[in-house]
């Protein structure tokens, strides 16, 4: 389940009043046509909020944008295992 999420990139409010801007509405027009408060469009392009996954939505359709970054393999998991590092047998005692 967690392996096919994607993290909301870093940049998301740029991304947003960047497309905005390119597709030549204003915050109302926008928060107009996908059915949101202009509030709301203000907060995330000042990066005060965080889009719900509706919002989302809507915001990567209406401006053909992605505000997500897929997340790396790599970047998630750096525990023990064969990497010489500890894991959970190490630290566990046993009672017998």
């Amino acid at each position: 389940m967690f392996d096919e999420m994607d993290e909301l990139a870093s940049d998301y409010d740029q991304r947003i009043k960047q497309a905005r801007e390119s597709e030549g509405l204003s915050q109302e027009e926008l928060a107009m046509e996908i059915n949101e408060k202009a509030s709301l469009i203000r907060k995330l392009e000042h990066g005060d909020m965080l889009p719900n996954s509706k919002v989302q939505r809507k915001l990567e359709k209406k401006l053909d944008i992605t505000l997500t970054e897929a997340s790396s393999d790599e970047e998630e998991w750096s525990g023990g295992g064969e990497s010489g590092g500890l894991t959970l047998g190490d630290m566990v005692k046993r009672k017998d």
